[in-house]
């Protein structure tokens, strides 16, 4: 029984009223001193007997400590303090590297920009010298989200375009980067840099109903004989105004 169970049992044996009992207990929380946090002496012990156990072991140069009748390496002793919470790595089984999507690879950006460089010599545009690591990270996505075929694509577009072979008002010419940029290399795909006709196709002559064919020869053969216009073609008889029908049947 602790020392307060205890002063209880005699104050209430003695009869004392229920403030005085409070009072007295009070006093005797403040006298008794806070109690002691064990698992922390333990951990300090702990401590400080690691800490004696490397001094020892740097003095005797490695060799076993004689600790309390036992032998303890000195490289263990040595070793750092691992919180015991802290996972330990597992050598046995490692994560390996996740593989590039897409089935991507250097291989297929190298064959990207040797088709770009010949592409470029043939169209007069600028040949790349230096292919760093941003744009084979670009090259490695385009090929990524559309295929090497579609990229390859993109390049031969490019060099038949007139625009982007410096033919527009700026004298703007296409590069690696610009075939590298995803908002450009899409333009490029759905043939907005294609060349477009120099003048439209006129759409051949629509055929005549036969009610529209009649009614042109008649026009005709109205024009000879009021305006006297020759047609050696014309062979037909002549149409009297008077009571001729010119109503289209």
């Amino acid at each position: 029984m602790s020392i307060i169970a205890t002063a209880l049992k005699h104050m209430l044996a003695a009869g004392m009223d229920h403030d005085a009992i409070v009072a007295a207990v009070a006093e005797m929380e403040r006298d008794i001193a806070p109690a002691v946090d064990h698992a922390a002496d333990k951990r300090r012990e702990w401590d400080r007997e690691r800490k004696r156990k490397q001094r020892n072991s740097s003095l005797s140069g490695g060799s076993p400590v004689e600790t309390g009748g036992n032998q303890v390496d000195a490289e263990i002793l040595s070793a750092p303090e691992v919180p015991p919470h802290t996972p330990l790595p597992n050598p046995s089984n490692p994560i390996p590297p996740s593989p590039p999507k897409g089935g991507s690879s250097p291989a297929e950006v190298d064959q990207v920009v040797t088709a770009f460089s010949d592409m470029a010599r043939q169209a007069g545009l600028s040949v790349p010298k230096a292919i760093t690591a941003s744009r084979r990270r670009s090259l490695l996505l385009r090929i990524e989200e559309h295929g090497l075929p579609a990229v390859l694509d993109a390049i031969e577009r490019i060099g038949r375009s007139r625009f982007c072979r410096g033919e527009n008002d700026r004298g703007w010419r296409a590069d690696l980067d610009f075939l590298c940029q995803p908002k450009s290399f899409v333009s490029i795909l759905e043939g907005k840099y294609d060349d477009r006709p120099s003048h439209p196709q006129q759409a051949p002559p629509r055929p005549q109903s036969p009610s529209m064919q009649r009614h042109h020869e008649i026009h005709s053969r109205l024009k000879r004989e009021l305006y006297g216009e020759p047609d050696d073609e014309f062979a037909g008889t002549t149409v009297d105004l008077a009571a001729g029908d010119f109503r289209s049947h």
